[in-house]
């Protein structure tokens, strides 16, 4: 790990999507977890201060019960991470739910890699509130 640069960890189930993100956020330190439990375990290993989050995991890759299940269990282990969802579900009204449950903000698949770029870089630099 390359301790200059900032890490991000990203939660993608797609080897593609993983390829495309990593290309994006080549000026961060990537990790990448295809599933849930191997997030929590790069989440506890290497405590990122931001992760994208698919909810779209298996094994509910076609819903989103698996993705909210992870962001909770993020938050819990992790308060002050910011989690960017970014999903290719339909249903907004998943999104709303993961921002109501503590997601620090949503990006639409496809994405288009400025706009979560931004999103990305707006995350490392805003200081989450002090509880």
């Amino acid at each position: 790990m390359n301790k200059n640069r900032e890490l991000l960890l990203i939660v993608e189930d797609d080897t593609g999507l993983q390829k495309q993100l990593r290309w994006c956020f080549a000026d961060y330190e990537t990790v990448v977890a295809g599933d849930r439990d191997t997030a929590l375990a790069l989440l506890q290993r290497h405590k990122p201060a931001v992760v994208t989050l698919d909810l779209g995991l298996p094994p509910d890759a076609d819903g989103a019960s698996e993705g909210l299940a992870t962001l909770g269990q993020i938050l819990a282990l992790a308060p002050q991470t910011r989690v960017i969802v970014v999903s290719g579900n339909q249903d907004r009204a998943n999104a709303v739910k993961a921002l109501e449950s503590g997601a620090y903000d949503f990006c639409q698949k496809p994405f288009d890699p400025a706009g979560l770029g931004a999103i990305v870089q707006r995350a490392f630099r805003v200081r989450a509130p002090v509880l």
